[in-house]
């Protein structure tokens, strides 16, 4: 299992951003991507941060495959920071 903090930016207001994620919760629990927190920056709500916990490499594919609809949701692709940690 890999645990995977991701921040990035995003253009939209948070709940906006929100109802996007939301709405792919599906596609990641297809891909049994488990979502541990979400949420904004506390001084700052254009910054977001998700926990997710996946088997090796899932959240990889699951971002690749989903870019377009990722990007839709307000989030700056190429804002993205991602920390990966083994469990």
């Amino acid at each position: 299992m890999e645990t995977y903090i991701v921040s990035f930016e995003i253009n939209r207001p948070y709940e906006e951003w929100l109802t996007h994620f939301e709405q792919s919760r599906p596609g990641l629990d297809q891909a049994d991507i488990a979502v541990l927190f979400r949420g904004p920056r506390k001084d700052d709500p254009s910054k977001v941060c998700v926990i997710l916990q996946a088997h090796e490499g899932e959240v990889d594919k699951f971002m690749k495959a989903n870019e377009p609809m990722i990007a839709a949701s307000g989030h700056i692709l190429e804002s993205t920071l991602v920390d990966v940690y083994k469990s």
